[in-house]
């Protein structure tokens, strides 16, 4: 394959669909070309592959004409297709290949985050930043696996392993996974989301966009939103509810500064239930705009930090010490795994 080969990464939201064009050297992913298309304003993924395409193509440059794309998107994959849950789309990699003539493999979009995070520079403050640093040296690569929990319109987990000099990520459902309370308070949550639920609520109804506006509603039921709020007392329900709060809680309102820090007790709970399962001495690394955009109430008063060590046993709180707690702030770290993706399939395909 030589020292340089280029691909084609793409990252599939909700809001934007992001599309890159990557070179690979060695372990580092440099990209070259970015393209930003609005998804709601696309009548179909293949709409922005082709714009893609064509621009490259009028470049002229046979040298920077991908080898492969890998496709992320945030839903279910089988059989190289993904049925989106927040985009009426399926992408099919099969036809798209053909279409392009080009190798295409289809993840989902916590895969592709697991395979980005171990390409981060764990040095470079802008990509990451350090919540936590391990209380002992890190583990030899082989093996080592790093764990991923990242909240935004929903909850997302996943964990990769360094295998025989690559990355191997699995997939997991565990922002499903059921959410154990751990004082009064937060079985009191659990209570009030749950006469709402049709069945017993998940970690994502607590950790997630979703999960600060539960915890609104919450306050709301009772009584302390009127008497002891007023940037909150107007909030619609179908208001952006997460964003609201948080804005609130920067500007100073005191019950909205209670919900962010309920959220994050609510975050480093479910975390270090993650962080038991999969025991990523690598790193556990929190993803997602959340935490990007409110890393001072992760921060502040090592809030995250003391709620994820808490366990009833001592040698436990010993083994969370030992796992560096990192958040991610790179928002391309899907499309660098993505990249990641792409080379995997290229490998496999010339192998």
């Amino acid at each position: 394959m030589g020292n340089s080969t280029l691909l084609l990464a793409c990252d599939v939201g909700g809001t934007n669909t992001s599309v890159a064009l990557v070179r690979n050297e060695g372990r580092r992913f440099l990209i070259l070309r970015r393209f930003r298309f609005s998804t709601q304003e696309l009548a179909s993924l293949e709409e922005a592959l082709f714009h893609v395409r064509d621009e490259l193509d009028e470049d002229g440059r046979r040298d920077l004409l991908p080898r492969a794309l890998c496709i992320s998107g945030a839903g279910p994959v089988r059989r190289n297709t993904c049925h989106l849950t927040n985009v009426p789309w399926t992408i099919e990699g099969d036809s798209i290949a053909e279409a392009l003539a080009l190798p295409v493999r289809v993840i989902n979009d916590f895969t592709a985050i697991s395979y980005g995070i171990p390409l981060l520079d764990t040095e470079d403050t802008t990509k990451l930043g350090m919540l936590a640093p391990a209380a002992t040296p890190p583990p030899e690569p082989e093996g080592t696996v790093r764990a991923v929990v990242g909240a935004g319109t929903g909850l997302g987990v996943g964990y990769v392993i360094d295998h025989h000099r690559e990355y191997l990520a699995l997939p997991s459902e565990g922002g499903h996974a059921p959410f154990a309370p751990y004082d009064e308070r937060s079985r009191n949550l659990l209570a009030s989301i749950s006469r709402r639920e049709s069945a017993s609520p998940g970690a994502e109804s607590f950790v997630s966009g979703r999960g600060i506006g539960n915890i609104l509603e919450f306050f709301r039921e009772t009584g302390r939103i009127g008497r002891e709020s007023t940037l909150l007392r107007d909030i619609k329900p179908d208001s952006d509810t997460a964003r609201t709060v948080s804005d609130a809680a920067h500007a100073g309102d005191p019950l909205a500064v209670e919900i962010m820090e309920f959220f994050v007790e609510n975050y480093a709970r479910v975390a270090a239930g993650v962080a038991l399962h999969f025991l990523p001495l690598g790193g556990l690394y929190l993803a997602g705009g959340i935490v990007t955009k409110n890393e001072h109430w992760f921060t502040a008063k090592e809030r995250f930090l003391k709620a994820f060590r808490i366990s009833y046993r001592p040698n436990i709180q010993t083994l969370l010490q030992r796992i560096p707690v990192y958040v991610v702030r790179d928002y391309e770290v899907s499309l660098y795994g993505a990249a990641y993706g792409a080379l995997l399939l290229l490998k496999e395909k010339t192998a």
